[in-house]
């Protein structure tokens, strides 16, 4: 291997190791998959006198669960929390029944305002049903008469009570009556929670959450892990909450319970509210015990009513305190069962969330792992191939299709690891590959025809080519594209130009090429040799024929017997690779043309040394150089094979 090969290696192996330790450390983290993706909105209740956030949040999170033992713990935690927030409610009520707001101005002219409004209308309901008897006994234009004077009194019953009612309303605006304000709170309360019985939210199910999904995908256990780590911090602060609202209680309840014992030390009564919750009504000071007068025995009847008095106003005291301290401890109780409930639910959260963990490390094994077996299966190939000759075309595509083929199905098993398989796999292959093809028809040709340009008779770097009329030597043949340098006509010297030419490979399907490296590189070339009128031309020829056959002869031999591997087993046809020789006349003389086989990456040579025998056989026939001159020589061009 060589030095990024080797780092490469050594980079993939240590990865693949650390997912497997990775998966053997988490491996008792599996649990049941599942998800979280739900919308949590929040509303504003400050303006509400009784907080019902417990309830609330108890809902939401009820919809989160997915897993029927979360929905267990959804089910109990709604439970818990309205129980909560009823407690609250019945100790807001007797607050507000015990404890009035303090009035102020204008709260005093609207009790005022509805006060007199009650008395109006006692007074228009006495005038009704006065008028009606009197109706009832009456007759003729008296009854007339009262029947009138009945609808005028039960109009202005009417209006006086709209004037109550109307009274009222801007008494509970202005804070003046607390418990009508509880009351409607408590309404609206009872009307959300009476149809959803296990309060969770609507559209939330199991089947449209994250979770629900049963792809083992990169990409489905990530967003899983992902909701439910959202999951496990909503359930830490829902159960922070309860934790908090019980610990206030609880301070609470032990500040009123101190009071309530020095009170009984006492045997006082305990004046104002319960420190902290508020919630506890006050109790009125009894009137003190009437001290006897001068004349007056402490013994006295008197004496004995105001003691008795002050006795059961100071036990009903104790008894409405300790009705309130229980209340205190019901709520604690329910707060602390609620913040257990959502402790149990996060641990079980988080047991998920391992198993989603878990499965990611087991994804990223894999992953690792399919990486290193492509890059072994393709040092392998490479190695395998490495020997071979260049003239093993067929061997030299096998393994460039090979390589092709085995990165190609590593990278669709890594793409499938990572976001898993794709529903209606072949409805979706179907019109991609529809699509594809219309978009990338030019792509499509071109890279095919790179399979051609690999195959056994296709073409390689260092190869003599012409393609569409561009002859040169090929650089790089690509997945699609193959590069020239660019060398010129066949028939001139063949020397590069120095410009490197691109194609598109879908000429190897579209058009034709030419491949002058083929079968042994043979050509056919041509020598046209003019012999003057004063010189014998079959002697000539009959020489220039010897000078090439002697010339081409181990040439000729070579490439009949390439010409017979290569030709179909049916031909019947024999191959020769001897020279050919034409005499024509003309005017100046006669023109001989020979016809021989040569490679051509030998042309130049061949032709150099044929000129120079040709002009030394024409010297001693003629007997004198100027019989005739090397401009008489000139090639007639060539034709490949």
């Amino acid at each position: 291997m060589k030095g990024f090969q080797k780092s490469i290696f050594a980079m993939l192996v240590a990865l693949l190791l650390t997912a497997l330790v990775a998966i053997l450390v988490t491996h008792h983290w599996a649990f049941s998959p599942s998800q979280l993706n739900v919308a949590r909105t929040r509303s504003n209740y400050t303006l509400d006198p009784v907080d019902t956030t417990p309830l609330k949040t108890a809902q939401q999170l009820a919809g989160l669960a997915v897993a029927p033992e979360e929905q267990d713990y959804g089910d109990e935690a709604v439970r818990l929390a309205d129980k909560t927030v009823d407690l609250a409610f019945t100790a807001a009520l007797r607050e507000a029944d015990e404890n009035p707001p303090a009035p102020t101005a204008e709260t005093r002219q609207l009790a005022a305002r509805m006060k007199q409004a009650e008395a109006d209308v006692g007074n228009d309901e006495a005038l009704v049903a006065s008028l009606t008897k009197k109706i009832a006994t009456a007759r003729g234009r008296h009854k007339t008469a009262l029947q009138g004077q009945l609808d005028l009194a039960q109009a202005q019953l009417g209006l006086d009570k709209n004037e109550g009612d109307d009274a009222h309303q801007d008494l509970i605006r202005a804070g003046g009556d607390l418990r009508a304000t509880i009351q409607a709170q408590l309404d609206r309360h009872v009307a959300e929670v009476q149809h959803p019985a296990s309060g969770r939210i609507a559209g939330t199910g199991a089947a449209s959450s994250p979770e629900a999904t049963s792809s083992k995908s990169v990409l489905a256990e990530l967003r899983a892990w992902f909701s439910l780590h959202t999951k496990e911090t909503l359930l830490q602060q829902a159960q922070q909450n309860a934790l908090d609202r019980a610990a206030k209680l609880s301070a609470a309840h032990d500040a009123f319970a101190k009071q309530v014992n020095e009170e009984k030390t006492q045997k006082k009564i305990l004046h104002g509210k319960p420190p902290a919750a508020a919630t506890a009504p006050p109790l009125a000071a009894p009137p003190p015990a009437a001290q006897p007068s001068a004349g007056q025995s402490p013994a006295g009847e008197s004496g004995g009513e105001a003691n008795s008095e002050s006795a059961l106003s100071y036990v009903m005291a104790l008894t409405q305190h300790r009705k309130t301290l229980t209340e205190y401890s019901q709520r604690i109780q329910a707060e602390q069962a609620l913040a257990t409930n959502y402790g149990k639910w996060q641990t079980f959260a988080v047991a998920r969330s391992h198993n989603f963990l878990h499965g990611l490390f087991r994804s990223l094994f894999w992953i690792a792992l399919i990486a290193l077996l492509i890059f072994l299966a393709n040092y392998a190939i490479q190695r395998f191939f490495s020997d071979l000759s260049p003239e093993r075309r067929d061997l030299h595509a096998m393994r460039a299709a090979i390589l092709l083929a085995v990165q190609a199905l590593g990278l669709i098993a890594i793409l499938l690891v990572i976001f898993g398989t794709p529903e209606n796999f072949a409805t979706v292959a179907a019109l991609a590959g529809a699509g594809l093809t219309v978009a990338l028809k030019d792509f499509i040709v071109g890279f095919l025809g790179w399979f051609v340009l690999i195959g056994k008779d296709g073409i390689r770097p260092g190869d003599w080519v012409e393609i569409n009329g561009v002859g040169g030597e090929v650089l790089e043949v690509g997945p699609l594209h193959t590069v020239l340098l660019e060398t010129g006509n066949w028939t001139d010297a063949a020397h590069p130009t120095g410009r490197k030419v691109t194609f598109v490979n879908s000429f190897a399907i579209e058009g034709h090429y030419f491949n002058f490296s083929s079968s042994g590189q043979w050509l056919w070339d041509e020598l046209q040799v003019l012999v003057p009128a004063n010189i014998d031309p079959y002697a000539v020829a009959e020489g220039i024929q010897k000078i090439t056959a002697e010339e081409t002869a181990a040439n000729a031999r070579l490439a009949e017997t390439e010409w017979e591997r290569v030709a179909p087993a049916s031909s019947k046809r024999a191959f020769t690779a001897d020279p050919s020789l034409t005499v024509r006349p003309s005017l100046d003389g006669v023109n001989v043309h020979v016809r021989y086989i040569t490679r051509a990456s030998e042309r130049q040579d061949v032709r150099t040394r044929l000129y120079r025998a040709v002009v030394e056989l024409l010297r001693k026939r003629s007997g004198t150089e100027a019989g005739v001159s090397a401009a008489s020589v000139q090639p007639a061009g060539n034709r490949t094979l």
